[in-house]
């Protein structure tokens, strides 16, 4: 027993560090992540309050505009978790060359996102879009696509920071951005000095803007000497297909498994569509609180993928591990706070959308969505342990297995969901259905994380 009560302190002291040392690399990124979704959260709501239906537009057509550019951006988002392992593996000056690939995926994306931006109005067509949304839709998408390019490429760079453990400057690049953002889409939105307003279009513009600006912030900053001394960024200017090769094999998965997911949401968000203005409206309003909560723990996620990478290589499986259960205790206490919100204070969050001009549509779609805050409930804690199980696993490279479990996990929600559709209350069906995919997920990714197989895997 007395030699038990030291090896028990020593657990407890390494559980305790490897918590700071999450918060450490997990706060600015989650001041980063919120920064987004609070943008978001008021963009949208700003569109409500310019007009109703370009608030449901900006639903569908965001929705479109990620699945059409997270391929990409999901084979982007891996420079981090393998510049973490270039740092365990005491390989730092192949950073600057793999960089630049991350430059070279993003410019190879330009003809992908020109040709979808093309036959945008026959894509919502041919989900059976309201004819009289396809044109905001179609508008708002589009301009999105001005910066999709600029998206890839600060996702691809801004890894340098977050594999680095400098995630503080992606917390003050994300908060420069935001307020860009923000200031753009009030100017924009509703017209100041001679800008006329611009409504659904100036919304797509001042986040197309934000992407670029955060590209301009990153690509100086890395430019710097005192990065291109120790990581020769300039000096790793160059074609190298075995690191691109590199990028896209552990990041392919992950940009597939993106796809996966906002395919089947889209799928779903598409799918309420059908059922009507109000219905898609309300399903807006409370994905918009739900996003407030998860866009963060992407933070988290990112942290654990980071932490895992360097430790795996650096201290081993074990420590490895110490670093998934900080992270994972952490994404709980977040979400769990999140979640008694949700249940306590519905009528608090639903007050943000009303307004003295407020129509009797967006009325009931108020009320709607207050009723559907209780699903968002149900399914926040399990949504915090899907992603930081799926970000671990990302960062040792188990990245084929996460692409197999999501799609697995969708096929399975969107089967079930179109199969046995019931004729009437099709909207708080389809909610279950997002209910029972995020409960899939969770599973899946716990059951392999304690399974084991993601210790013997190295990236680098």
């Amino acid at each position: 027993a007395m030699a038990e009560s030291p090896r028990r302190s020593q657990q407890g002291d390494s559980v305790i560090e490897a918590a700071r040392e999450v918060l450490r690399v997990a706060l600015p990124l989650m001041v980063s992540a919120g920064t987004f979704s609070l943008v978001l959260f008021a963009d949208r709501t700003l569109l409500l309050k310019h007009d109703g239906a370009s608030l449901s537009a900006s639903m569908a057509g965001g929705n479109l505009f990620w699945v059409l550019v997270c391929l990409p951006v999901g084979i982007a988002s891996m420079t981090g978790a393998i510049v973490g392992q270039f740092i365990g593996a005491s390989q730092s000056d192949r950073i600057g060359r793999f960089l630049w690939q991350g430059v070279w995926l993003s410019l190879l994306a330009i003809p992908w996102f020109a040709f979808f931006a093309a036959i945008a109005p026959w894509l919502f067509r041919a989900t059976g879009q309201p004819e009289s949304l396809i044109p905001l839709e179609t508008t708002y998408m589009r301009w999105l696509m001005l910066g999709a390019v600029g998206l890839v490429l600060e996702t691809a760079l801004s890894g340098f920071f977050s594999g680095t453990e400098r995630t503080s400057v992606i917390m003050w690049v994300s908060l420069a951005s935001g307020l860009l953002n923000f200031v753009l889409d009030v100017g924009l939105i509703f017209g100041v000095g001679p800008i006329p307003a611009l409504g659904i279009t100036g919304a797509a513009l001042g986040s197309a803007a934000a992407f670029w600006f955060k590209t301009a912030c990153y690509g100086c900053l890395l430019l710097r000497p005192r990065y291109s001394a120790e990581y020769h960024i300039r000096a790793g200017f160059s074609f190298d297909p075995s690191l691109l090769w590199k990028l896209v094999y552990f990041g392919f998965p992950t940009g597939l498994m993106y796809l996966t997911e906002s395919g089947g949401f889209a799928v779903i968000v598409l799918r309420i569509g059908r059922l009507g203005d109000i219905p898609l409206r309300a399903t807006t309003m409370a994905i918009n609180f739900n996003m407030v909560a998860f866009i963060p723990l992407v933070g988290v996620s990112i942290a654990a993928s980071v932490l895992v990478g360097r430790h795996l290589l650096q201290s081993g499986p074990a420590r490895a591990s110490i670093s998934i259960y900080a992270a994972l205790l952490i994404g709980l206490i977040y979400s769990g706070t999140w979640l008694v919100g949700y249940l306590i204070a519905p009528d608090l969050m639903m007050s943000m959308y009303e307004f003295e001009n407020n129509s009797p549509d967006s009325q009931e779609a108020i009320d709607i969505a207050r009723g559907l805050l209780k699903f968002v409930a149900i399914y926040v804690v399990l949504d915090a342990t899907q992603l930081i199980g799926a970000g671990a696993l990302r960062g040792a490279g188990d990245t084929w297995f996460v692409l197999a479990a999501g799609f697995a996990a969708s096929a399975t929600a969107l089967v079930i969901g179109i199969t046995w559709e019931p004729a009437e209350d099709a909207l708080h069906w389809w909610w279950w259905m997002v209910t029972l995919w995020i409960w899939l997920l969770a599973t899946v990714m716990v059951a392999r994380f304690l399974q084991g197989s993601w210790k013997r895997m190295r990236m680098v």
